[in-house]
């Protein structure tokens, strides 16, 4: 096995990205993040299960199973409608069981915002709360995903669910392809290294810029050179290389698929496209996306050098761009380009930046509305903030 971390940094020996990934496929922790890997949906499948729910219970509590089947085949009284649900559920998109829905979809649709769930006692619960939960119920949010007519606004509301679910992995996305020098990634770039966003190894927590650094350095490897290092990356993680149990194993395959799991959730944004062609994730521009053309797009980009110069505030390391209020709350055009303004971002350092985006800006306590005349009455509402 250390012939094959040889044979990976001979590749060249001199480059940052090719040592990072050697660390990273020794570390436990060398999938990094985990979104959803279970569960593969289409806007259409989330939109079909929020019906059942609305149809079966409005916005009323719903009494759900809190044992599996295997050990408790029989529904006690209470959970009718919650068996009714899973065989509406099962009957439209044809896969769905009582186990399934509570443990697997459940958790996603709370961890999207369309539904809250609550303990035995009723009372609701975090998404990440731990312990038995009972019921559950349509959000505000998630009626109004529900029904919503306009499929452009529908599509908007389904991108902010989803980055509820990914905390904020979309809206980084879009801000590494904009900074990159050609705008896009590709699957592996993706696998190698933004799946490592916010994740540590060895004392050190790889920010966006770090993960930027690192695709640039793997670009400039020859095409050669990256078949040779994928070829050895494939070969180190195979589990049978290895003994013990999963966390101990290296599975190519397995970090594979996790990727692809969230390319499936970046794809169904209203922010991206995948070219099959090149294999390679676009940002979305066309007559139906958010950027309707490559002059709307670079002057998205433009954004943040105003801020910069509007704030006579030069670049540092450590530090990043963050959007105030985030992007994924506008719910139309003219809205999103009110929030991708120089004046709704602040400069901020980069623990920060990941601590606000991994609580899904939770530390946000400005309404739209505050926003948008905040926005007219002032010009310069944001200044540097450094980490006290």
């Amino acid at each position: 096995m250390d012939k094959i971390l040889q044979e990976l940094l001979r590749i060249d020996p001199s480059k940052e990205c090719i040592k990072f990934l050697v660390k990273r496929i020794q570390n436990d922790n060398y999938r990094g993040l985990q979104i959803s890997q279970h569960n593969r949906y289409t806007q259409k499948e989330i939109l079909v299960i929020l019906k059942e729910i609305y149809e079966l219970c409005k916005d009323e509590l719903l009494q759900m199973r809190t044992t599996d089947l295997s050990k408790r085949p029989s529904n006690i009284e209470g959970e009718e409608k919650y068996a009714r649900l899973t065989n509406n559920i099962a009957r439209e998109i044809k896969r769905c069981t009582q186990d399934s829905l509570r443990k697997n979809i459940f958790v996603d649709l709370h961890r999207m915002g369309l539904i809250d769930r609550f303990n035995p006692k009723k009372k609701r619960l975090n998404p990440f709360d731990k312990g038995v939960k009972k019921y559950t119920a349509l959000t505000s949010f998630g009626i109004k995903f529900l029904q919503t007519e306009d499929i452009f606004t529908q599509n908007l509301l389904f991108t902010r669910a989803l980055e509820n679910l990914m905390q904020g992995f979309g809206e980084e996305i879009l801000s590494m392809i904009l900074e990159l020098k050609f705008s896009y990634l590709t699957m592996y770039e993706i696998l190698f290294f933004a799946t490592f966003l916010g994740q540590k190894l060895e004392a050190r927590i790889y920010h966006k810029n770090d993960i930027i650094e690192l695709i640039q350095d793997y670009r400039r490897l020859s095409k050669i050179q990256q078949k040779t290092l994928i070829k050895h990356l494939k070969t180190y993680c195979n589990p049978q290389n290895f003994i013990g149990d999963k966390t101990q194993k290296r599975d190519f395959h397995n970090w594979t698929n996790a990727t692809q799991q969230i390319l499936s959730l970046l794809t169904q944004m209203a922010y991206f496209e995948w070219n099959k062609t090149d294999k390679k994730l676009h940002i979305r521009i066309n007559e139906k996306s958010l950027f309707e053309n490559s002059t709307k797009l670079k002057r998205s980009m433009q954004q943040k050098i105003e801020y910069f110069k509007q704030h006579n505030v030069c670049k540092e390391k450590g530090f990043e761009s963050h959007h105030i209020v985030p992007l994924c709350f506008a719910s139309s055009k003219e809205e999103f380009q009110v929030l991708d303004k120089w004046e709704n971002m602040v400069y901020i350092d980069a623990f920060s930046h990941a601590k606000i985006t991994q609580n899904n800006n939770a530390n946000m306590r400005l309404t739209m509305m505050m926003f948008f005349l905040a926005i007219l009455m002032t010009k310069k509402s944001f200044v540097k903030m450094k980490k006290i």
